[in-house]
């Protein structure tokens, strides 16, 4: 009768035998498929390099081809995130492989720092369409023209200085080019046009409760005349009206006196000591002839 110690180790010892050839099995099968993927790598660099640079003319072809820093007007976000998806697929490193660094193939390196130009190509015209997005907001529906400045852009009547403040602040993240000039050129027309309504604005409420002169009152009328926005300008000459009731005369007509009236209209403050005298006076002349 075999002995129940030796019975144990003939287990102990199967067992054993076992997990060596499963191992070893193991070990031979990881090792094949290793070189599989390291063949895998080899024969998938011409194809990824092929298709890198066939995305690489797409991602040009969102810009305009003599002004590389602009985005062609037909260039959405849309297109921007499928060449975004094309190119993170492109296979590039170890990692995607799953090989080893030292079983990469030559000129692969190569590949990879293509992939990361393409990538960053794609992100600049991702955040430049975020930014013009941002930036038309501004503006009414005629937004501005992201090729070429045009200086016909109407900001919105609903426009804060927070607004502008927020734009300028992201504006700060991006790079000096021909992009940037643009965009900074569209925000300082904005801020020119918002400081233009905030000080009519002022002026009205300041002069409710003032006694003005008719040169006064004709340079804030011309100033509304150039308000661009047509909201904003009709509601500050229905305001406008009740300051023109003083002097007998409409806003547009005394915007009209503007250019030859304007010269004693910013400096009240004469120096001779005769300002004041010779602002009523003016101011009289003008109101004898309404």
């Amino acid at each position: 009768m075999e002995k129940p110690f030796l019975k144990r180790a003939s287990v102990y010892v199967t067992g054993i035998l076992a997990l060596g050839i499963c191992a070893a099995g193991y070990y031979v099968s990881n090792q094949k498929q290793y070189q599989q993927r390291v063949a895998y790598a080899n024969a998938a660099q011409p194809r990824e390099e092929n298709e890198l640079n066939d995305l690489a003319q797409q991602v040009e072809e969102l810009y305009l081809e003599d002004e590389q820093d602009l985005l062609k007007e037909e260039t959405t976000l849309s297109d921007v995130t499928d060449l975004k998806n094309e190119v993170h697929r492109i296979d590039v490193s170890a990692e995607d492989f799953q090989i080893e660094e030292n079983a990469l193939p030559q000129g692969i390196q190569e590949l990879a720092q293509q992939k990361e130009s393409v990538s960053d190509r794609l992100t600049d015209a991702e955040d430049k369409l975020h930014m013009q997005d941002q930036i038309d907001g501004l503006f009414t529906e005629e937004t501005p023209d992201w090729q070429e400045y045009k200086d016909d852009v109407i900001t919105d009547e609903d426009l804060q200085e927070e607004d502008m403040a927020d734009v300028n602040d992201n504006l700060g993240f991006f790079e000096d080019d021909q992009w940037l000039e643009l965009a900074q050129s569209y925000t300082q027309e904005a801020n020119e046009q918002f400081q233009s309504t905030e000080d009519i604005q002022e002026k009205l409420t300041q002069y409710e409760d003032e006694e003005i002169t008719y040169e006064q009152y004709a340079a804030l009328a011309a100033q509304i005349e150039e308000v661009r926005n047509p909201e904003q300008q009709e509601r500050f000459e229905e305001t406008a009206e009740e300051l023109g009731d003083r002097f007998g005369v409409s806003t547009q007509a005394a915007a009209a006196e503007a250019p030859t009236t304007s010269a004693a209209v910013e400096d009240e403050t004469i120096v001779d000591g005769q300002g004041e005298e010779q602002g009523a006076q003016v101011e009289q002349e003008n109101t004898e002839a309404y």
